[in-house]
């Protein structure tokens, strides 16, 4: 992509060009799966438990909103909630997206260290991608590589590299370019010594893997020992959290495994780097590998944007089975249809797909079986033939705790869902000679004391759950003249000259009726149009900007009159309401003052009229209120 030179033009310029530059719908596909549904793009709220689209994306406006929490707004306030930025940050991020190179120092913005951090990353893996192709150091990481069956396409594709063995190689690399160690440190790059009297590199003689971020940006990496490596090596090291980089929340190969999962409905997920690599070179691209940690309730989150199903592929061995029993216990609690795929004891799923090929590699995920089933036969193995009566109901009640753990909320319809129940739950009275009235009995009292132990306030499950709950409540008592007021500023370039001309401040009932009111004077004193565009770059209030962009959507879908006819509608209003405040005043003055005869029968002629001239009024033109004095 080139990049633009830079913007001598003013901050505001610059925020338009930006939002100009980035297509909504290409920045939420980035995060959600998308699908059309007449003019819009609808998705599955990441804010909420969704199991319904009901976030929809307008790409004609440039907005998005959910309907259930009633969040709405553009691409900076998306970007903003789902990665928790300020809107500096968020504009940075934005205009790297668009190719738009952003002024700096004096007047400009200065220097963010996320880029800083992140610029140390890209040159880092640069540097150990070099080092792979040519260093003599890096022959036995070659040959590792050659031996797992991974191309050179593939090495090159995920940009995999080597560091060396010694304790300073990225270092003095490093002084060389001018790159500071401090953001080497911020990065995870480099650790400083017990003494402080200087760093180390954290990764050495080992294979790199970059993991990169949504927007295919390396923001750490996976390092894996080589072998023959002393015993006590660890197999791999992981960057350690940073700013940007959150195992519990990241998963490997994502960023490129996003569109194929979105087109297939299910997630692979498997454990190495070279398991998820190994299948994406034998063309099975919704692959994505665990960060050295199990799968856990955020990565859950993040799959089901993307898929309906995850299927688990573990190894056959003890702890394989160790790790499936950690992860059941999240998984069945997300709303999403969860397998597992079990692979034969001693092979791991890379010399699977290279032994075996694709077909069977497919195969194996297409009869990847049912995690309760899974649960159910992994508790019946483990009890041994002459188990007392407390093994048996241990096992049991796990089988049970896991059946309670299930979603509510799944995506199996609820008759499929209480099939599978009713099939568990037989399968435990046979087994054990328990009636089935007990077992259920039992797994919904686990189920309801599990749901008091997670229940949660309202809103305190995600960003914004406050705004969340004022939104919809503000937009039903929201006054009628206040919500005309807000729609034509939004909706109506042609009319928002009148509003900011003739309509006051005081004259609106609410605080958010009269920030979008302000909002637009500033606007106009600018020169720049009055309309939902601008309004959303001008407020910072998220509650108000979600105001905005539910006034537009309804109102785009109640209003049946043009533009023109709602110029003439609104100056009719301003007339009337014009009226109505001037009777109010002479009504006044004839209670409280006293008027000779003449005076008192002109002002009450003058009454009359503006009255006559208010007649006819409707609930929008006037608000059914009486105008504040003034």
């Amino acid at each position: 992509m080139t990049i633009q030179p830079a913007l001598p033009a003013s901050h505001d310029d610059l925020k338009e060009r930006v939002r100009d530059a980035v297509d909504i719908v290409d920045l939420v596909g980035t995060y959600l799966s998308l699908r059309r549904a007449g003019k819009a793009m609808v998705g599955l709220c990441p804010w909420h438990e969704d199991s319904r689209p009901s976030f929809h994306v307008n790409p004609e406006r440039q907005t998005f909103r959910c309907w259930v929490c009633n969040l709405g707004g553009d691409v900076f306030s998306f970007l903003m909630r789902m990665e928790r930025l300020e809107f500096r940050e968020a504009l940075e991020q934005l205009a790297q997206r668009a190719g738009i190179d952003l002024p700096r120092g004096r007047g400009g913005l200065p220097t963010d260290e996320k880029a800083s951090i992140l610029a140390a990353l890209t040159w880092a893996a640069d540097r150990y991608r070099d080092c792979l192709c040519g260093a003599p150091e890096a022959k036995a990481a070659r040959n590792y590589l050659a031996s797992r069956g991974l191309t050179q396409n593939t090495i090159d594709t995920f940009r995999l590299g080597f560091a060396p063995p010694a304790w300073d190689w990225l270092l003095r690399q490093a002084s060389a370019a001018g790159i500071a160690t401090a953001h080497l440190a911020k990065a995870g790059l480099v650790v400083e010594r017990q003494d402080r009297s200087g760093h180390y590199d954290r990764f050495r003689d080992r294979v790199m893997f970059p993991i990169c971020d949504h927007f295919s940006r390396c923001v750490a990496f996976g390092g894996r020992v080589l072998p023959g490596a002393p015993p006590d090596s660890a197999k791999y090291i992981n960057s350690p959290e940073t700013p940007l980089f959150s195992k519990s929340s990241m998963l490997y190969g994502l960023d490129t495994a996003r569109d194929a999962m979105s087109k297939s409905r299910r997630a692979i997920v498997v454990e190495g780097y070279t398991d998820c690599l190994a299948a994406r070179q034998a063309g099975i691209n919704d692959v994505v590998a665990v960060l050295g940690t199990a799968l856990g309730e955020r990565h859950a989150k993040l799959l089901r944007r993307y898929a309906d199903r995850i299927v688990l592929v573990l190894d056959g061995d003890d702890a394989g089975r160790r790790r499936a029993d950690e992860i059941l216990d999240v998984l069945l609690a997300e709303p999403i249809d969860v397998r597992i795929a079990r692979l034969p004891v001693g092979v791991d799923p890379c010399e699977f797909v290279l032994e075996q090929g694709r077909d069977a590699f497919e195969s194996l995920v297409a009869t990847a079986g049912d995690p309760l089933d899974y649960r159910l036969d992994e508790a019946l193995a483990r009890l041994a033939p002459d188990a007392g009566d407390d093994a048996a109901l241990a096992a049991v009640e796990s089988v049970l705790v896991a059946l309670a753990k299930v979603s509510t909320q799944s995506s199996l319809a609820p008759s499929q869902s209480r099939l599978r129940e009713d099939q568990v739950v037989g399968r435990l009275s046979r087994r054990f000679g328990l009636s089935r009235e007990v077992l259920r009995s039992r797994m919904l009292a686990l189920r309801s004391s599990a749901a008091k132990r997670t229940a949660k306030p309202s809103g305190a499950d995600g960003d914004g759950g406050d705004e969340a709950q004022q939104t919809p409540g503000l937009m039903r008592r929201l006054p009628a003249w206040d919500r005309e007021v807000i729609e034509v500023l939004v909706g109506v370039p042609d009319g928002a000259g009148l509003i900011v001309r003739d309509v006051q401040s005081a004259e609106l009932e609410t605080q958010e009726g009269r920030a979008v009111l302000e909002a637009a004077r500033r606007l106009h004193a600018d020169g720049r149009q009055i309309a939902l565009a601008g309004l959303l770059l001008e407020i910072n209030d998220p509650a108000v900007q979600s105001l905005l962009v539910a006034v537009d959507e309804t109102s785009s879908t109640r209003t049946p009159l043009d533009s023109q006819e709602r110029v003439h509608h609104l100056e009719d209003a301003l007339r009337r309401r014009s009226a109505q405040r001037q009777a109010h005043r002479s009504a006044r003055t004839l209670k409280t003052s006293r008027l000779d005869p003449g005076s008192e029968a002109a002002l009450l002629e003058q009454l009359v009229a503006q009255r006559r001239a208010v007649q006819g009024m409707t609930d929008v033109d006037v608000g059914m209120t009486e105008p504040k004095d003034g």
